[in-house]
């Protein structure tokens, strides 16, 4: 099979003659075009333009600017026109009527003309319709500004990170708890700006997994330490936003602020081993669940914290130990928690909490 034939002559440009370029513009170019001069009256106008206003271009030469708009539309028009006859080049958007009063929205452009000595003669008007690019960029804008409302409304803190942990925005709650100001941290990448004060541990490891495109969504804690010392403690909820090729695109963290709860749920769980305290899921899972014990098994917060380590397996010396109560108080609250559920042994009262579990 021979091979098809190429042609590696250059190709010489096409030169349209000025009437066949004039032909073009007035009668097939679809987006409206029309020259004025300095008396602001139309001197050309293609057939899109004239169609406008229901005439052909030979009827709209010699017809003025208010003649056309009327008084009320010029006085919008004219502090853009007098910037073009000094010279300027000027782009608007505007909402143009059809000849059925339906309105589209149009990019419009203003040139000055030049005469050969290079002096303003007038103005060149070409307008391109984008209604349909308007409307959808106006509803992905109120889209946004919903969505950046929801963001600052909300309790919790949200960072908005590319696929390489580089921050791109994080709502001012979130610039509070860290001590940041968002124009002095942006583009820096966040396992940087928050090592600065302590290491990253699990999140760190938690991000990264997300970066690689392991997992799609983890979750993390982190305590903070801001600039005047104050401790926060934190849960991290990050996720990920892949591309159709399955490429990580932006990784989103909303991180929960549960410094109050962790301090009320430490004085009431002192940590079993010091050099390992409980995390902060533990410790919060820990707090809740005595309260639907206090709630299911009708017991005080007393009783239901010495049924709960009971049920991990603490024995009451220890019990005493951990929440710096004598045994003789730790025995009491065993045997008020045994009455009310009609109980008498310390392995039955075990299996009633761990049923509430």
């Amino acid at each position: 099979m021979s091979a098809p034939f190429v042609n590696h002559k250059p190709l010489r440009p096409v030169l349209l003659p000025a009437s066949l370029v004039e032909a073009l513009i007035t009668h097939d170019l679809s987006a409206p075009v029309a020259v004025v001069d300095l008396d602001l009256r139309l001197v050309y106008t293609n057939a899109t333009f004239a169609r406008w206003f229901q005439r052909t271009p030979a009827e709209m030469v010699g017809l003025s600017l208010l003649t056309l708009y009327g008084t009320e539309h010029m006085a919008s028009l004219r502090g853009h026109l007098d910037r073009v006859l000094q010279g300027e080049v000027v782009h608007y958007q505007r909402q143009v009527p059809d000849a059925q009063g339906q309105s589209y929205w149009h990019n419009i452009s203003m040139s000055p003309w030049h005469d050969e000595e290079g002096n303003v003669i007038g103005v060149v008007n070409v307008a391109l319709r984008v209604h349909e690019l308007k409307i959808t960029a106006d509803a992905l804008r109120v889209a946004n500004q919903r969505l950046a409302s929801h963001m600052e409304n909300s309790p919790l803190g949200v960072l908005e990170m590319d696929a390489e942990l580089t921050l791109l925005h994080c709502s001012s709650r979130a610039s509070q708890w860290f001590g940041w100001s968002l124009d002095e941290v942006r583009g820096q990448e966040l396992p940087a700006l928050l090592s600065l004060n302590q290491t990253l541990g699990p999140l760190a490891a938690a991000l990264k997994r997300l970066k690689s495109g392991q997992e799609l969504q983890n979750r993390a804690e982190l305590t903070i330490t801001q600039p005047d010392g104050a401790i926060v403690h934190t849960v991290w909820f990050n996720s990920a936003m892949t591309e159709p090729q399955g490429q990580v695109s932006s990784i989103m963290s909303q991180v929960e602020n549960v410094t109050e709860r962790v301090m009320a749920a430490r004085q009431l769980w002192p940590a079993a081993s010091p050099s390992a305290p409980d995390s902060i899921a533990s410790l919060l899972d820990r707090s809740d669940f005595m309260a639907k014990i206090c709630t299911s098994l009708r017991l005080t917060p007393a009783e239901a914290r010495v049924a709960v380590l009971l049920s991990e397996g603490h024995p009451l010396k220890r019990i005493a130990q951990m929440t710096d109560l004598s045994i003789h108080t730790v025995r009491s609250q065993v045997k008020s928690a045994l009455a009310k559920q009609n109980l008498h042994r310390q392995v039955d009262l075990v299996r009633r909490v761990m049923l509430v579990r």
